[in-house]
């Protein structure tokens, strides 16, 4: 057998639910207030350091591209960034630049149809009879590119 209905309207209903809702709160406030202000610190934080990263990155990036002027635009608050840090930094992120743009060269716009290309080249040098490999000099040679583009 069901349990006899105690709240018979929608209205009754909801009162209920607010009441216990407001014991709750009652009963654990101090709890729930602390985890509130425990995640919203925390993700004040976090949105800071995110903000001094990317202030950081842009800087960089600019100097990098030579869209920047000698002197920086915004005002750096924070001195612990020094301009031999953003010197590393920029040309770190043009040679990785750089490299992107070469293997976008090699590799072109698919780089499924380009490993179909260079492993059908492979493939069409392995004999008929099949009892010996294949040119393995195609294989290296790709290697070999790849590694002088990342190094």
């Amino acid at each position: 057998m069901a349990r006899p209905v105690i709240h018979k309207t929608l209205q009754a209903r909801m009162e209920a639910a607010r009441e216990k809702s407001r014991c709750h709160y009652a009963k654990h406030k101090e709890d729930i207030l602390q985890r509130w202000k425990n995640l919203h610190t925390c993700i004040n934080k976090h949105d800071k350091e995110a903000e001094v990263l990317s202030k950081e990155i842009s800087r960089a990036v600019k100097k990098a591209l030579h869209e920047g002027d000698d002197e920086e635009s915004e005002p750096d608050t924070d001195e612990s960034s020094d301009d031999d840090e953003i010197d590393t930094l920029s040309s770190k992120l043009l040679a990785i630049k750089n490299t992107k743009d070469d293997m976008l060269k090699l590799i072109g716009a698919d780089p499924c149809e380009f490993a179909k290309d260079e492993l059908s080249k492979y493939v069409k040098s392995i004999p008929d009879d099949c009892k010996t490999k294949g040119d393995v000099s195609i294989i290296a040679n790709l290697v070999a590119k790849i590694e002088k583009l990342l190094k």
